[in-house]
C-alpha cells in the first residue's frame, strides 16, 4: 500500500449516508471542537454504493459537518472489500442496569454462552446478554423488525449513561473477572452487505455497535472548514484537491506506516 491507494474524494454531503444512528451530545461536543479549530483533520471514510457513499467510520463527524453547513465533504474511499475487516463491539452492562435488561428477557430462559454464539450466528437472536458462559439471554425480535429491536435494546440500557465498548477477544475475560459488570451484550458479526442495506433504506443500527478495522487510514489532512463551507461547485473543489494532495505527495508529506505501533496520547 502506497499513495496511490489513497482515495480521497470531494463529495455531496446529500450523497453521504449514515448506516448508524449518533449520539447527540457526541455530534454537539464535536460541532463545538471543528468550529473553534476550523480544520477537518480526520475525513469519514466510506464506501461507494450505487453512486452514493456509505459511512463506514465517522458518523458523528460527517453529522457535526453536516451541522456546520458544509455544502460538500472531504471522504477517504475504501473498497468494501477483504481490505476492511467488519467486525462488532460488544457493550458492558453496569450492575444495575444489567437486571433491568434482563428483566425483559428472562421469560424465555437462559442458554449458554456456546448457544447465544450459534443463535446470532443464525440471525435466529440479534443480540445477547451475557452473564457469564453458562447464562445468556436472547433478544429475538418477532412483531418488529431486527435494526428497530436493535435500537430499543441499546436504547433501554444508553439512557442509563456512557455505554463502554470492548472487542469481542474481550469478553471472555470480562465475563469472568469484572466484578462490577453485570452482562455483556454480544452482537453478530456483520456482513458488509446489511451495513450497506441500513444505510440505503435508512433502517439504521444503533450507534456503536460495528467495528471497520481499515488498513491505510488517512489522518491529520487538515482542510479548511472554509473549503467545505465555500458556495463553489463540486467540480472546482475536487481540483482543488486534487492539487493539493499532488503537492503534498511531492513534498514527501504524505507516510504510510507498514507497521502497527502504539500511540500515547496525553
Amino acid at each position: 500500500m502506497d499513495h496511490r491507494d489513497l482515495s480521497l474524494r470531494i463529495v455531496d454531503r446529500a450523497d453521504v449516508l449514515l448506516h448508524e444512528q449518533t449520539d447527540p451530545q457526541r455530534v454537539e461536543r464535536l460541532v463545538q471542537a471543528l468550529r473553534n479549530d476550523a480544520f477537518l483533520r480526520n475525513p469519514p471514510i466510506v464506501a461507494e454504493a450505487n453512486g452514493r457513499f456509505v459511512v463506514l467510520d465517522g458518523a458523528t463527524r460527517t453529522t457535526a459537518l453536516s451541522s456546520l453547513d458544509c455544502r460538500h465533504l472531504v471522504v477517504q474511499v475504501v473498497p468494501y472489500t477483504t481490505h476492511v475487516k467488519l467486525e462488532a463491539w460488544y457493550h458492558l452492562l453496569p450492575l444495575p442496569t444489567a437486571g433491568v435488561v434482563i428483566k425483559g428477557l428472562e421469560d424465555q430462559g437462559a442458554v449458554s454462552l456456546a448457544s447465544a454464539r450459534e443463535s446470532l450466528e443464525h440471525r435466529h437472536a440479534v443480540a445477547a446478554i451475557v452473564v457469564n458462559e453458562q447464562e445468556a439471554y436472547l433478544l429475538q425480535p418477532t412483531e418488529r423488525a431486527a435494526n428497530a429491536a436493535l435500537r430499543d435494546l441499546v436504547h433501554s440500557y444508553g439512557s442509563f449513561g456512557e455505554v463502554h465498548r470492548i472487542v469481542h477477544d474481550d469478553l471472555q475475560s470480562v465475563v469472568r473477572s469484572e466484578q462490577s459488570v453485570g452482562a455483556v451484550v454480544v452482537f453478530p458479526q456483520w456482513r458488509p452487505e446489511e451495513i450497506i442495506s441500513a444505510a440505503t433504506s435508512n433502517d439504521l443500527l444503533p450507534a456503536g455497535i460495528t467495528r471497520h478495522v481499515i488498513p491505510g487510514r488517512a489522518l491529520n489532512i487538515n482542510v479548511s472548514l472554509d473549503i467545505l463551507q465555500l458556495d463553489a461547485t463540486i467540480e472546482a473543489k475536487s481540483e482543488w484537491l486534487e492539487r493539493w494532495l499532488t503537492q503534498k505527495i511531492l513534498a514527501k508529506k504524505v507516510r504510510f506506516y507498514h507497521e502497527s505501533v502504539f500511540v500515547f496520547d496525553d
